[in-house]
């Protein structure tokens, strides 16, 4: 509720967007018209580009994980689904922290890192979890927990023939 809508309003107004930056091949998906620079784009089609809000969350750890550090909390990315498509810059550090945890993901922009608690059981609502220090994202049982979660969920899923 409240906190997302935090989130989404502050990413939704990153001031370094920038047109040079565009993800031309995302653009296009979006727009259905392709641009051979960034600069040909126009200004009131980057414009609703800019515009565009919404958070993607990526869960690195999935909830009820035991005998780490977060407890049984999740460890979720929040961050702007629509980066390249702004023209955010590049997050590193974050991409870093994805690729750590078994998901990598090119991050642009800025990003929230978070634990979330579900709870109470019976109510099955998910609630603000732990403190998530800067500490945490190197700590290192929790990121070895992701990567055995996100590489059970890769042989777990379904592949395309």
């Amino acid at each position: 509720g409240e906190a997302r809508a935090a989130v989404d309003e502050h990413l939704g107004a990153s001031k370094f967007a920038s047109k040079e930056r565009c993800d031309l091949a995302a653009v296009e998906a979006h727009t259905g018209t392709s641009y051979a620079q960034a600069l040909t784009v126009p200004d009131d089609v980057y414009a609703a580009l800019k515009a565009l809000n919404g958070a993607a969350a990526l869960v690195l750890l999935p909830p009820n994980s035991t005998g780490l550090v977060v407890g049984s909390d999740s460890v979720v990315l929040m961050y702007d689904r629509h980066g390249g498509l702004k023209g955010l810059p590049p997050n590193e550090r974050a991409s870093l922290l994805t690729q750590a945890a078994g998901q990598p993901r090119a991050v642009r922009g800025d990003c929230f890192v978070g634990r979330l608690a579900y709870g109470p059981p019976a109510a099955g609502q998910l609630r603000l979890g732990g403190e998530a220090a800067p500490q945490l994202l190197t700590e290192r049982g929790w990121l070895e927990a992701a990567q055995a979660a996100a590489k059970a969920a890769a042989k777990a899923a379904p592949t395309a023939a």
